[in-house]
């Protein structure tokens, strides 16, 4: 009565197809993370890099507050607000009355009326960037584009504009 049962285990056809799955897995997985075939030569190596080159360009933010466009000045660093990246440094500024475009309901024509209490902030940036034929991108990462929404961080003060020029310097 003392009598031992065996557990036996015969491999069978769904076993079979279990494995290779399990197998197969792995062989994709392995070959996905150390490449599957070898990188290209390096021709890069033989010429030298490109002189670093810079980039002048022109950012408006609007409709400020008097006292925050006071915080404005030469010679210091801004940052995307977002992302942290560097914009570069501020060369030049101008403070003007903040203007808003308004439709004049009776005529249908539209105007720029200035906006009470607010300025407009425009200033000039430079920094280093590499140039193609599709993108101007900055040394940070930061692409700039004449007409594109910034949204500027410096020294106690953030706001939102646009680029309204570009030249390469």
């Amino acid at each position: 009565m003392n009598e031992k049962k065996k557990i036996s285990w015969k491999l069978n056809l769904f076993d079979i197809g279990l494995i290779a799955v399990v197998v197969i897995a792995a062989a994709v997985f392995a070959f996905a993370k150390l490449g599957g075939s070898p990188a290209p030569a390096d021709t890069s190596a033989d010429q030298p890099a490109p002189p670093p080159q810079s980039v002048r360009y022109v950012v408006q933010v609007e409709q400020s507050l008097p006292q925050t466009a006071e915080l404005f000045e030469v010679g210091q660093r801004l940052y995307e607000r977002t992302r942290k990246e560097d914009m570069g440094v501020i060369e030049s500024v101008e403070v003007t009355p903040a203007k808003t475009l308004t439709k004049n309901e009776l005529t249908g024509t539209f105007h720029f009326v200035e906006v009470p209490d607010r300025v407009d902030v425009t200033m000039t940036l430079s920094s280093p960037a590499t140039f193609s034929d599709t993108a101007i991108v900055l040394a940070s990462g930061l692409e700039v584009r004449a007409g594109n929404a910034v949204r500027v961080l410096g020294p106690g003060y953030y706001g939102s504009g646009y680029i309204l020029e570009i030249e390469r310097g």
